[in-house]
């Protein structure tokens, strides 16, 4: 940052304040960088002075706010975005080195320049080496978990727009989500971002998701992508620039400014070249554009997508806790339908809040669910303990201490299950659910009723009309039953199946008539 020849010294001074906070922040002495910043500023306008009106003065001073503004970045914690470290949703934990052959470049190469939409981007789109490495690897190795993510992108898309057009950011920006997550509200990663948009537990909370062993919002798809667009903005400010916004999200806002500090670099793409940053994070700008591609023009990319259709709900207030067995019916309010509309609780119970729950419920069962809340008994939360972690504690021997498996103790304290502990952390250790256990045991008669009335449903002439789908991965049977417009109760009974199956990718399913 250097004034011009004509600046007043005053101007000198504050940037020389600034030159020693940059080199303090860079090494790591914030407080230090702090005091160098704040010199700064007063030196620019002490206190009491009426503002500069001079054009050439307020011009610097705006580049010295964005400057300190750029460099307290670098205080952030070490979890400080999306994907801590670089990482990416599992599925597509192979791009960090695509590998293509001549043949699949070429092909990409010629899906580009034959792809004759039209499309308008609200993002650059430039079409490099690295972008169509991407899209040859998405269109080969990656082709299905690619028409998956975008299967499911449908429940979310409609909402992702809005909220990112309120937040005044690009729309085209929602394809981060397929790359982060493959747009499953439960991914997590090994290092314990979480969420379609994988939040890590500080950085959520810093934009306003709770995260404790009731909830997790950052699985809350309309809240986390509220999250997301404000961070990402918050990004842009910084960098000026939408493709370092993404590579911050990526590896972290600290990483990419010391690097380009280290590098000289001034964009995305000479960062990438110059290696100062990790492979997962120079693929994943490049990632997410030719995503962008795909999920503009899928069938001429080659890709054969079934949207699933947006999610849509209603609302109500929950004034106290109850269970969510209470409040369904089975079929047209199922358990499964409450928890997919609901993927922010962590257990089956809603949690007690002081202004009230807003539980989400299929459309049109606001009214039925408000009866059954009215007539079922108030639940009792899981009471939590608290445990101070000491010397050479692990969560497998903590959890066996407390007879709580160690996937619940991780998932409590939002953790991976290979997290190691520090000692004097407290952990909270969560508590069995016996509301479950005993509704459990209470069903055993009525699921053998059902497993028998399931086998005159299998048996009957609907069952031989219908027809048959192969179950994908990420397929639930509430999600099969809402795509092809029927319901469980029905799948399972022309199937022969018990209400407490379980369904795998290649399962074969026959699919009732659409219900009238």
């Amino acid at each position: 940052m250097r004034p011009a020849q004509a600046a007043a010294p005053v101007m000198d001074r504050a940037a020389a304040e600034f030159a020693r906070g940059r080199e303090a922040a860079l090494s790591g002495d914030f407080a230090c960088a702090e005091v160098y910043f704040r010199t700064a500023l007063e030196a620019l306008q002490p206190a009491g002075a009426p503002p500069a009106t001079d054009p050439e003065v307020l011009a610097f001073s705006y580049e010295l706010y964005d400057g300190i503004q750029r460099y307290e970045a670098l205080a952030g914690p070490a979890e400080e975005a999306g994907t801590s470290d670089g990482r990416v949703a599992p599925e597509l934990a192979g791009i960090e080195s695509p590998r293509t052959t001549e043949e699949d470049f070429t092909h990409a190469r010629e899906s580009i320049s034959s792809d004759t939409l039209g499309a308008s981007y609200d993002i650059p789109i430039v079409v490099n080496d690295a972008v169509l490495r991407l899209l040859a690897a998405f269109q080969n190795k990656f082709e299905g978990v690619i028409s998956r993510g975008l299967g499911r992108s449908g429940r979310y898309m409609p909402m992702i727009r809005r909220i990112f057009e309120e937040e005044g950011i690009p729309k085209d920006l929602a394809q981060v989500a397929l790359i982060e997550s493959s747009f499953l509200t439960h991914a997590r990663s090994p290092m314990r971002a979480h969420g379609i948009w994988q939040f890590m537990p500080r950085t959520g909370r810093h934009y306003g998701l709770s995260s404790n062993a009731v909830v997790d919002e950052r699985s809350d798809p309309e809240k986390s992508t509220r999250a997301a667009a404000r961070y990402l903005a918050y990004l842009y400010e910084i960098f000026d620039d939408w493709y370092l916004a993404m590579a911050a999200y990526n590896a972290g806002e600290g990483k990419i400014l010391r690097a380009m500090q280290r590098t000289g670099a001034k964009d995305f793409w000479e960062l990438a070249a110059s290696g100062a940053i990790r492979p997962q994070t120079a693929n994943y700008v490049p990632a997410v554009l030719a995503a962008t591609l795909i999920a503009t023009n899928p069938v001429h990319y080659g890709f054969d997508v079934e949207y699933e259709p947006p999610l849509e709900y209603e609302t109500l207030l929950l004034d106290r806790p109850v269970h969510l067995r209470h409040l369904s019916d089975g079929e047209e309010i199922s358990l499964e339908a409450l928890q997919l509309l609901n993927p922010e609780l962590r257990t089956a119970i809603t949690p007690r809040e002081p202004r009230g729950y807003e539980l989400k419920v299929p459309v049109g069962a606001r009214e039925s669910v408000l009866l059954a809340f009215a007539a079922a008994p108030t639940a009792s939360l899981p009471v939590a303990r608290r445990h101070l972690v000491r010397r050479g504690e692990t969560l497998s021997r903590i959890a066996r201490r407390y007879g709580v498996s160690v996937a619940r103790l991780a998932s409590a304290n939002g953790l991976s299950r290979q997290a190691r502990l520090s000692r004097g952390r407290r952990l909270v250790i969560p508590a069995r659910e016996r509301l479950l256990v005993a509704s459990a045991k209470r069903g055993k008669k009525s699921r053998s009723a059902a497993t028998r009335l399931a086998g005159a449903e299998a048996r009957s002439p609907e069952a031989r009309a219908a027809k048959h789908y192969r179950v994908r991965g990420g397929d639930t049977l509430y999600r099969i039953a809402l795509r092809h417009g029927t319901t469980v109760a029905r799948i399972l009974a022309i199937n022969g199946l018990s209400p407490r199956k379980t369904i795998k990718p290649g399962d074969r399913l026959k699919i009732p008539s659409r219900t009238r």
